[in-house]
């Protein structure tokens, strides 16, 4: 086991402890801790070997199952009564893919006493995960498989009193040319497992050498490097140095002495029990002591007694580690923090619990009154100062923007053709289309197709009503189009308030169902309130008491003699001589032509009083009388509403749901731990 004299000094001991006592309350469930060793390198370079002599874990004789998916020895401290073994498996991304198959990996676990925990009881635990992981067994022919190599991780877990908290990870080796035992997409399984592991800025990486091959050759090196630019988390080991040929030392010691490939912690060189010594029944403690003397003859007793056997290893991992932990710390204690914060407002958006019909009447009370406080501020212009200037939000003055743009389309584009001055130029405050009629053609020519029992040159109040209600006739397709504006801003307002309101999704989808409930009343009542105004201005007789027809009227009749007289030469306020004859001329018309005048005149007057009639009428009555009022859809949910609601139906919208309800616990319980940690670091700086 990693004693904890090999590993620590008492100041290690209490850093270590804290990060401990972190994972203890669980906080590794969220965050990386940088307490994990991870042993890379390639097929039967002796990881799995160097992970024994770390962790004194015998793994079964010339098995060669732990080689085919990553194995995570995690050494706890506990009392002796607590002393246990427990194995489980973490399912890797391919099962998590697969609901089924993650089930069934997450449900493997093997818990037994420390003591009886056998070489053989162990063998017997790893052709069954093997199986679960669909993985080759021992009596399996390994060519006909599909699967031969799983990224699912093998977790073995010991506490006891000699151990102290650390994960050690042996990952499958890499291996160079595929073949029909190993294919290149094994090959790809093998380099992400590899890859996930060594880019954890939290882990060290101890990348294992085979004495007998080529450093060169060695692609976990150069994947070290990539992970590990600046090396301070790589350390490199040699094994199997008694397997060398004669002759081959002195390459290895230059390696050794760290000449070679230059890493930044330098080398360890350590001599693992052969599959033979195993057989033959060395023991662990007797292998410490074949490897003392063979690192003291020579040529290995050239290289630092501090750099050579699993000892020297483990003492200076200790140091590593509690080095690392130091540098690491304050991140980690950031980490944390930010993640309480995300807990908190992960927390926040969920609303209070609303597992009872009280809960969830005063819940839904509350934020229909948080909803008309901000509609009131909305429509009375009392913004956030926050707000984008085209914010949704801003309700009124979309709401203006969209009035004052109706206006101006009825004003420029709602009749038919454009009126004219009394000089015989189009009236400016009318559009006029490009090839359009002539007003007086064709008031002289519907007058001429409308004769009735009328006296010449009267005419008859038929042709008026006919005129003016083809005059308005784009009014309904202008008013239309308004109505939907006005419910695309309410919709786009409601989206936005249930938006920052309801972080939850289905309980916000379930309180707009219910408002669209409202925006169709209001949508039916507004198009219905439309169309009687239309009904109202356009199917009826032409009717206003309205001053300012008459006024209007009167006045552009006065305008139209004196055009008549200064067409004739008589100035106002000119001394000139008078031809009665002329002036006489000048101000008669023909039957015909002074009807036509008449009939431009009253339609035109009366136009503009109905035009701005109608557009008030819009605003007041269709606008604000069926969207914004009390029973529209910025007004409907209120307070008084949720009161008239029923326990049940009051349920069906707000009745928390089993996920929201699982969310909430489990983001409690992982705001609890991590704020637990947080004190912790807070109260114990490194």
């Amino acid at each position: 086991m990693i004693e904890i004299d090999d590993m620590d000094s008492p100041d290690r001991v209490r850093v270590l402890g804290i990060v401990d006592q972190f994972r203890e309350l669980g906080v590794n469930e969220d965050i990386s801790l940088p307490q994990k060793l991870v042993v890379v390198g390639d097929q039967s370079s002796g990881k799995s070997s160097l992970l024994e002599g770390l962790t004194s874990l015998s793994f079964p004789v010339a098995s060669d199952l732990c080689t085919r998916h990553a194995t995570q020895i995690v050494l706890r401290r506990a009392s002796q009564g607590d002393a246990v073994v427990k194995v489980s498996i973490i399912p890797g991304p391919t099962a998590n893919s697969n609901g089924e198959q993650k089930k069934l990996l997450e449900r493997f676990t093997r818990t037994l006493e420390a003591d009886r925990f056998t070489t053989e009881e162990f063998k017997n635990i790893l052709n069954e995960a093997s199986v679960i992981m669909g993985l080759p067994g021992p009596s399996d022919d390994i060519e006909n498989l599909e699967k031969r190599f799983s990224d699912d991780v093998l977790k073995i877990e010991l506490s006891g009193p000699e151990h102290h908290h650390l994960s050690v990870v042996d990952v499958p080796g890499l291996f160079h040319n595929p073949t029909k035992y190993q294919t290149e997409e094994d090959k790809s399984i093998i380099r992400g497992l590899i890859e996930r592991y060594i880019t954890d800025t939290r882990t060290i990486i101890l990348a294992v050498l085979d004495a007998r091959n080529n450093l060169a050759n060695q692609e976990v090196f150069r994947m070290a490097r990539a992970a590990d630019p600046v090396g301070m988390r790589t350390v490199g080991i040699i094994t199997k140095c008694d397997a060398l040929q004669e002759g081959d030392e002195p390459g290895v010691l230059r390696i050794a002495q760290n000449s070679v490939e230059r890493l930044n912690h330098g080398w360890f060189a350590v001599k693992n029990r052969s599959t033979k010594e195993i057989l033959d029944g060395v023991t662990l403690e007797q292998r410490k002591l074949l490897e003392r003397d063979f690192f003291q003859t020579s040529p290995w007793n050239q290289l630092a007694k501090d750099r050579v056997g699993i000892a020297s290893l483990k003492k200076f991992l200790g140091k590593l580690l509690y080095d690392h932990i130091r540098g690491e710390f304050p991140a980690l204690v950031e980490e944390i923090r930010n993640h309480v914060l995300e807990s908190r407002n992960e927390l926040d958006a969920l609303g209070p619990p609303r597992q009872t019909f009280m809960e969830q009447r005063q819940f839904v009370t509350r934020l229909a009154a948080k909803y008309q406080r901000t509609v009131n501020d909305s429509l009375s212009g009392n913004y956030e100062s926050n707000l984008e200037p085209q914010h949704p939000l801003k309700l009124r003055m979309h709401l203006q923007t969209a009035n004052e743009a109706f206006g101006k389309s009825v004003e420029r584009n709602g009749h038919t053709r454009a009126f004219m001055t009394v000089d015989g130029y189009v009236d400016s405050f009318f559009k006029r289309t490009k090839n359009e009629e002539n007003i007086y053609d064709w008031i002289r020519g519907l007058y001429r197709h409308s004769r009735g029992a009328e006296l010449p040159g009267t005419v008859n109040p038929a042709v008026l009503e006919n005129l003016f209600r083809q005059q308005s006739a784009k009014w309904e397709d202008i008013g239309k189009n308004h109505v939907t504006t006005i419910k695309r801003i309410i919709d786009d307002f409601n989206h936005s308030m249930f938006e920052m309101l309801i972080p939850e999704a289905s309980l916000r989808v379930k309180i707009e169902d219910r408002n669209i409930g409202f925006v169709n009343k209001a949508l039916a009542g507004a198009t219905c309130q439309l169309e009687k105004i239309l009904r109202d201005e356009r199917g009826g007789i032409l009717q206003t008491i309205n001053h300012y027809f008459a006024e209007t009227l009167a006045k552009t009749r006065e305008d139209r003699v004196l055009e008549r007289l200064k067409n004739v030469g008589l100035n106002d306020g000119e001394m000139q001589i008078i031809d009665l004859a002329a002036i006489k001329g000048a101000a008669h018309l023909s039957n015909e032509d002074q009807a036509v005048n008449d009939i431009h005149d009253i339609l035109k007057a009366y136009y503009k009083v109905a035009m701005k009639r109608f557009m008030d009428n819009v605003i007041l009555q269709v606008v604000e009388r069926h969207f914004l009022g009390e029973e529209g859809p910025v007004k409907a949910i209120s307070p008084e509403y949720v009161g008239t609601l029923t326990d049940t139906a009051l349920s069906d919208v707000a009745a928390e749901s089993y996920v929201t309800s699982s969310t909430r616990t489990d983001i409690g319980y992982k705001l609890d731990r991590l704020e637990r940690a947080l004190k912790l670091a807070e109260s114990q700086p490194l």
